[in-house]
């Protein structure tokens, strides 16, 4: 009866998907957090991972009591949580993943809050080897790390030995473990801009007015580097009209602005001068098109979606 009273509010939401079983590996800043939210949420089995204690240090994003210093994490983890949840099933584990037998303890989805590159980059290859569900989850200090991939390196990794010290704050620790669980267990959140300068990528739900924002930011990125759009010897061509007294033009590099059937040539003054009107013609061209979302000129089109791709691969890149 308690249990069903207890998420009477949190069933209302259709949605929202708790996993039966689920993995924590690092109880830092982020791991705790995420424990805790899966806890609250409802998983019935926990797997927590971790190998350090709690330090002094710990205690400013973490809600733990001074006599928690000295506990391994995993213990004070374990009686933090059963002091809220009872029935939950938590088994724990005092070690590192150090190599990909070290895996063999991790069930259910995979949430990875280690801040050790050689741990991400197994857990991460042994999840999708394995078909597991994988949850990366991290901050260094104001910046998310919140995805379902990382970056894979086969370069060697210099070893490291016990965890990174980094920035650390209690908001954005607790924030980056509830967008973390919140990917792997409900799709429709939404922050909206006033909270300042909070950046989804690729979300896979997005308010419209978050998009409409985004395709305006994207626009005026275009419009501020134009030149890097144009293609070479965009808005030339051969039937251009540069001489007065006949439609053609010398292709030769030499007699450009010249055509041998008139005697009248250009001065290089008047050549850049065309040259000008023209590249402002063909900037007013491409601004227009830009603002009527009608991409009419194909070398245009392929240069914009070029340039989008790279754009989003480095915004992946940095997320």
């Amino acid at each position: 009866m308690l249990q069903e009273t207890l998420y009477e509010r949190q069933n209302l939401i259709g949605d929202l998907e708790i996993p039966r079983v689920a993995t924590v590996i690092g109880l830092g800043g982020t791991g705790f957090w995420t424990a805790l939210f899966l806890a609250m949420s409802g998983v019935e089995e926990l797997i927590l991972i971790d190998a350090d204690t709690v330090e002094v240090s710990n205690l400013n994003r973490l809600p733990l009591k001074d006599s928690f210093v000295g506990l391994k994490k995993i213990v004070a983890a374990k009686e933090f949580i059963h002091e809220i949840r009872k029935p939950i099933r938590i088994e724990t584990h005092d070690s590192r993943i150090e190599n990909p037998q070290n895996c063999r303890v991790l069930r259910g989805v995979i949430f990875c809050c280690t801040d050790n590159l050689k741990s991400q980059q197994i857990i991460c290859a042994y999840c999708k080897k394995n078909k597991l569900s994988y949850q990366r989850i991290g901050y260094d200090g104001t910046t998310l790390n919140v995805s379902k991939t990382f970056p894979l390196t086969f370069k060697e990794v210099e070893l490291q030995e016990g965890y990174t010290s980094t920035p650390s704050w209690v908001i954005p620790a607790a924030f980056a473990a509830a967008a973390g669980v919140a990917s792997r267990t409900y799709k429709e959140l939404c922050l909206m801009d006033d909270l300042g300068k909070l950046h989804i990528q690729n979300s896979s739900y997005v308010n419209e007015k978050i998009l409409d924002d985004a395709r305006d930011e994207e626009k005026e990125s275009i419009l501020d580097n134009i030149e890097d759009y144009i293609p070479d010897g965009y808005g030339y061509c051969d039937d251009c009209s540069k001489c007065s007294d006949c439609n053609k033009v010398d292709p030769d590099e030499d007699g450009y602005g010249y055509c041998e059937n008139c005697e009248e040539r250009y001065s290089e003054d008047d050549i850049e001068k065309l040259k000008e009107e023209a590249k402002d013609e063909c900037f007013n061209d491409i601004i227009s098109q830009i603002e009527r979302g009608e991409i009419e000129d194909a070398m245009l089109e392929k240069a914009l979606e070029k340039y989008i791709k790279t754009t989003r691969r480095h915004e992946k890149c940095l997320a």
